[in-house]
């Protein structure tokens, strides 16, 4: 933490080293070139008319004013400016001058006698450099051209330079005073720059090829928004006027002089663009880098207003519309501002970076590191945006300490320095995140781990209980079937009553709401032969099935002269009362199925009543009968309407005539090649076409591996009963 501590405030104070009242600095290379600038003789005279040419000047020197007089700068208005320049040396030099910071410059040199030369003009954006087509390593440097003015001052000589300059309202010059270079050694100055800016843009390149494969791999927004922001940085920085020339033109195409109706060239345009927006997209990738929008909601408001103003500040510059004075985008009123705007969203990441950091967040103070140089090149730059010297402006004037002096190349080592440390900051905060991961990952296995010998034990203890709850449960079915199948007919209930009897009884489950009754062999004459299907299976149908056996006993308790409608009808009652679904408070709607045959042996005729089960009949020829029961059920709440109660059936039968009784659980049953048809009656009919002439015993085989083959792997639907007899 002290640590952090000192940098913050060596940032500041370097901040306030830089806030000092702006000099010219003279771009000299050798403190062994006596050439003398007379800066006192400066005199500066305002165009605002924008058309008087040198001879007008030359007329008028007596309009000129000195340029300590002139205390803002107008970048619409033309500005002729007079100075003197003297050779103290015992040689010839050749001078180049320096037109950084002008928007354009057009310099007439007159000697002694009068003699006026005009020389080269030159702007911001610059010629093509010719330079630039030849080997720096192999070409002598008085083979060097240049694209800038330049002129030869003989030894002894003082000439005085008149030139028309306009101000570049965003790179402004720091006073009307001409920098001079040697041209000898500016010219090795720039065979060395160009190894020096090599070196920048390959590092970059390389960082942004990184940069893109890491996105692309990882899928990562973060590594995305820096692959974003370096790519944009590479093309910013191949595009920045250093030295020289806009490198990403120089060395691929010449775009410099192709001019666009609203700004000045299209090299122009696009540095602009370029410069902005590596901005704009630095600030995304440091909002996403540092989750500013979770952990620091207001200060994602803010940036999203700087990056409004950003965008704004851009077109106006791009377009040209920044030029024009007395207006709210003029100069003196935006370029402070954003400046100043750029400087505080940069304090502000590091500080919510160091905070980040304090809170856990170890990757954090990478980005804290990457954004002391960022900040500190950054700001150079933009106090010479608003007219104050850099702190790199005390770097002698030669060498690495020259290239830093500029503001292109100092801001271009800046962004490269920077995306170095980003690049580091973005691999450690992978790293990072990983061993987070990795500690997550093997305390959640631990926990697992845990769990799992803690759920264990609790399965064990469960599964033992469930066995003995299931014993239980099993058990206690298994006495419940018992019980069931002693409320079927006894079997002298049976005897001396038919030829042959025999049934198919098989709850779907262990028990079954399924159930066939005859009634008491006490009672003489005819007798009762009932077969129902309750609602539902398993323990629900049987309690039902029980209610039917003991409804059917109270019907037919002291005789059976009842018929079977009537009976029907008797057994839909008490159903409904002994379930309590005569009241409209009833918690339960369920009922019953039923067939019932009043068999009279004597008359060899039998009655014979059916709710939704019918009676099959195939007589001693094979024909086949069906006889349909009514379209009701018993004992639901819903009471029966007079249309569809049971009605009789009155059937005159011979001796070994064949009589079947099914519940829908036999014809209902899906099966066969598909598994998706029912057994249905036709195919039930045509096996008893095919039996008839066997006794009962031998017709229930027959229908059952009939019916298992037609079931096959398919489940059992329902409970299925089948009541087979011959009287």
């Amino acid at each position: 933490m002290k640590k952090l501590k000192k940098q913050f405030v060596f940032i500041l104070l370097f901040s306030l080293l830089a806030i000092v009242q702006h000099t010219h600095a003279r771009m000299v290379l050798s403190d062994a070139m006596p050439i003398i600038f007379k800066d006192a003789d400066i005199q500066v005279y305002e165009d605002s008319t924008n058309r008087a040419d040198h001879l007008n000047v030359l007329d008028n020197l007596n309009l000129f004013i000195p340029a300590t007089e002139i205390k803002s700068f107008k970048p619409h208005v033309t500005y002729w400016v007079v100075q003197k320049i003297f050779n103290g040396l015992d040689q010839d030099r050749e001078l180049q001058i320096d037109h950084s910071g002008w928007r354009e410059l057009t310099a007439y040199v007159i000697d002694a006698k009068g003699n006026t030369v005009k020389l080269k003009s030159a702007g911001f954006v610059g010629n093509h450099n010719p330079f630039l087509a030849t080997n720096p390593g192999a070409t002598k440097i008085s083979e060097f051209q240049s694209q800038f003015p330049s002129f030869v001052l003989k030894k002894g000589e003082e000439v005085t330079i008149l030139s028309s300059v306009k101000f570049h309202p965003i790179f402004p010059s720091k006073s009307f005073s001409l920098s001079f270079y040697d041209k000898s050694t500016f010219s090795e100055f720039r065979r060395f720059s160009l190894y020096l800016e090599g070196l920048l843009l390959g590092t970059l390149l390389a960082l942004t090829i990184f940069a893109l494969f890491n996105a692309y791999q990882s899928n990562d927004r973060v590594n995305i928004h820096y692959a974003i922001w370096i790519s944009i940085a590479f093309l910013s920085v191949s595009s920045l006027h250093i030295i020289d020339g806009h490198r990403l033109f120089e060395f691929f195409f010449n775009v410099e002089n192709l001019v666009v109706p609203w700004s000045d060239t299209v090299a122009y345009v696009i540095f602009i663009i370029l410069a902005f927006g590596q901005s704009i997209s630095y600030v995304i990738f440091a909002r996403q880098y540092l989750n500013i929008k979770k952990y620091f909601p207001k200060i994602q408001i803010i940036t999203n207003i700087w990056i409004a103003y950003a965008v704004i500040y851009c077109f106006l510059a791009a377009t040209g519309e920044f030029y024009k004075e007395n207006t709210f985008f003029s100069p003196s009123i935006i370029a402070p501002a954003y400046s100043i705007a750029v400087g505080a969203v940069l304090m502000t990441f590091f500080v919510c970076s160091y905070l980040r950091y304090r809170a856990g967040f170890g990757f954090a103070i990478f980005f804290t590191y990457a954004v002391i140089p960022y900040l500190v090149f950054r700001l150079s730059f933009l106090f010479g945006i608003i007219g104050i010297s850099s702190p790199f402006q005390m770097l002698p004037d030669y060498g690495i300490g020259y290239f830093l002096k500029n503001p292109w190349t100092n801001q271009a080592f800046g962004v490269c320095m920077e995306a170095l440390i980003m690049a580091l900051a973005v691999i450690s905060r992978a790293r990072w995140l990983q061993n987070e991961l990795t500690i997550s990952a093997k305390n959640h296995s631990e926990l697992i781990e845990k769990q799992n010998q803690i759920l264990e034990t609790t399965v064990e203890d469960r599964t033992r209980e469930l066995r003995i709850k299931h014993e239980l449960v099993l058990s206690s079915v298994n006495y419940a079937s018992r019980l069931q199948r002693g409320q079927l007919p006894r079997s002298i209930r049976l005897e001396g009553r038919f030829n042959s009897f025999d049934t198919i009884w098989e709850p779907r489950d262990v028990i079954g709401g399924d159930v066939y009754w005859v009634s008491s062999s006490l009672h003489p004459g005819p007798f009762i032969l009932a077969v129902a299907d309750s609602t539902g299976h398993g323990v629900p149908g049987a309690m039902l099935s029980l209610l039917v056996s003991n409804s059917l006993e109270r019907i037919y308790a002291n005789d059976t002269d009842q018929d079977p409608a009537s009976a029907l009808l008797a057994l839909d009652r008490y159903v409904r009362l002994g379930l309590n679904q005569d009241r409209s408070d009833s918690e339960s709607d369920d009922g019953c199925d039923a067939a019932l045959l009043r068999i009279d042996p004597d008359k060899k005729i039998i009655e014979f009543s059916g709710a939704k089960i019918g009676l099959f009949r195939v007589d001693s020829q094979g024909i086949l009968t069906r006889y349909s029961g009514a379209r009701c059920s018993l004992g639901y709440q819903e009471s029966i309407i007079e249309r569809y109660k049971p009605y009789l059936h009155t059937i005159s039968y011979q001796t070994d005539d064949v009589f079947v009784i099914t519940t829908d659980g036999l014809t209902d049953q899906i099966g066969g090649p598909n598994g998706k048809i029912s057994y249905g009656y036709r195919r039930l009919e045509n096996l008893l076409r095919s039996q008839f002439k066997k006794d009962a015993k031998a017709i229930t085989a027959a229908i059952k591996d009939d019916f298992f083959a037609w079931q096959g792997v398919n489940e059992r639907r329902d409970d299925v009963t089948v009541v087979v007899f011959k009287l």
